[in-house]
């Protein structure tokens, strides 16, 4: 599973709510849901989930091609600047309804930051941390580095030709309510995934740990977290 074809399904339905869609956005969107990759990978791995993620598409691919709304008043656009150090370390507790409904309730993932991620705009840019992700096996708030390293990195894609697994990602979200929602752990030095794939570009690989995308983190999770590559 891999977030290139998420990118320009979010974009194209993000414009086109707005009134917005560009032709190119509209083909790159449309293009990846007619190829059936991405849609392929989600039903090897759950044929559940496949049928549902195409739902989803079928109903995307309605809306894009029907009439657009009329455009609406976007506000001037405000760069965003993430104030975290390099190796702070935040707990983020799991309450949404795919945790539940796989026993994962309750526990929490913690984020720690291992770089910044420019995102060029225009003459100027957003930043925002580079993270790893781990997950804890319970639902105690680790209390120190330790127990931190304990916990289980969260495997992201996975890279067939090398045998490894993606652990990057950036954490694309600006949201005050989010950020409030999360517990300062400490600023620590972590030791990094073993065996990382390393060949892609994690720009590519983003999440937004909030109820809508929380589900998606967390499939990657129980999708990879026991994979063996043949």
């Amino acid at each position: 599973m891999y977030d290139g074809p998420v990118f320009w399904f979010v974009l194209a339905d993000t414009q086109w709510k707005l009134g917005r869609l560009l032709p190119e956005v509209k083909e790159k969107a449309v293009k990846y849901i007619q190829d059936g990759e991405h849609l392929k990978m989600w039903s090897e791995e759950n044929p559940k989930l496949g049928l549902k993620r195409k739902e989803v598409l079928d109903k995307l691919m309605n809306q894009l091609n029907s009439p657009m709304p009329e455009k609406k008043k976007i506000s001037p656009y405000k760069y965003y600047r993430n104030a975290w150090k390099l190796g702070d370390t935040y707990a983020y507790q799991l309450n949404g309804d795919f945790a539940k409904e796989n026993g994962l309730d309750g526990r929490y993932i913690i984020i720690h930051k291992i770089g910044d991620h420019d995102f060029n705009k225009g003459m100027d840019k957003d930043v925002f941390p580079i993270i790893h992700m781990k997950i804890t096996p319970d639902k105690n708030l680790p209390k120190n580095v330790n127990e931190i390293e304990a916990c289980e990195y969260i495997r992201l894609n996975r890279n067939s030709n090398d045998k490894k697994f993606d652990y990057t990602s950036y954490l694309w979200e600006t949201s005050s309510r989010f950020f409030n929602k999360l517990i300062y752990v400490g600023n620590y030095s972590i030791t990094p995934p073993t065996y990382e794939c390393t060949t892609r570009y994690y720009g590519i690989l983003f999440t937004t740990l909030s109820k809508k995308r929380e589900d998606i983190l967390l499939r990657y999770y129980i999708s990879n977290k026991d994979y063996q590559f043949k």
